[in-house]
């Protein structure tokens, strides 16, 4: 059985990625955290902050106080959205930065799965594979080392797996931001710049197409831009999702 330091990393996980409109980048910058919504609340922002699809089942299925990261490096909701033209990025945290941390796995889409244990539905079946029922869950998740260890056994990576950080989680200098456009590239890199940090910032190819708006993009440097001038800014409700 591998330890808990190296659970990540004995399924050959090199890193764990968070996906988020390019728009958001300085606010992670400025915090270096990754925030649940309650802890995003806190900070002032407001719900235009959040996707308006998701978050309040997250918070009905008992999955509100979590940072949201996946080990998915083709992500339906960034497809849908990089094909949409809206301008989104990859938070990716080394897999290392989890050793030391708590976190939940869980194999189901927290936000869009439909079969829940509430009422007088039952929900998905507990199993080794597939988590258990933690108090206030309507979605079987792992927790410990053994149900993490069996859930990637038997679903990574052929299985969308949703990484469940409680709180917030600190974001170390290892950090990289991945873009998928040359144009994107050098929005992030100057906002990096500006915000004295030094991720890395890596350019890759878009899973899917990438149809990049030239509105969108307007408005999202638009965004950064103010955004970097006023550090207490926490914008102007820009929408990305209703695309």
């Amino acid at each position: 059985m591998p330890k808990q330091t190296s659970l990540l990393g004995a399924f050959n996980i090199p890193f764990v990625p968070h996906y988020t409109p390019l728009h958001y980048l300085p606010f992670i910058v400025r915090s270096r955290r990754l925030m649940s919504k309650p802890a995003l609340i806190r900070a002032g922002f407001l719900s235009s902050h959040f996707r308006s699809k998701s978050w309040h089942q997250d918070e009905n299925r008992g999955f509100g106080e979590y940072a949201f990261l996946t080990l998915d490096t083709a992500a339906k909701i960034l497809k849908a959205k990089l094909n949409a033209g809206f301008p989104h990025i990859g938070v990716l945290l080394p897999a290392k930065d989890f050793d030391d941390i708590s976190f939940d796995l869980c194999r189901y889409n927290v936000a869009m799965t439909r079969q829940l244990k509430r009422g007088n539905k039952s929900g998905f079946p507990e199993s080794v594979s597939n988590g258990r029922y933690y108090p206030g869950k309507q979605i079987p998740i792992a927790r410990t080392l053994e149900e993490k260890r069996t859930l990637l056994e038997k679903h990574y990576p052929s299985t969308m797996i949703e990484v469940l950080v409680p709180g917030h989680l600190e974001l170390s200098d290892k950090t990289i931001i991945r873009v998928f456009s040359i144009e994107d590239q050098k929005i992030a890199q100057q906002a990096l710049k500006v915000l004295n940090c030094n991720w890395a910032v890596e350019c890759a190819t878009p899973p899917g197409t990438y149809n990049r708006s030239s509105k969108h993009s307007t408005d999202v440097d638009n965004f950064i831009k103010a955004s970097l001038i006023d550090p207490n800014w926490r914008g102007d409700g820009l929408e990305f999702d209703r695309l």
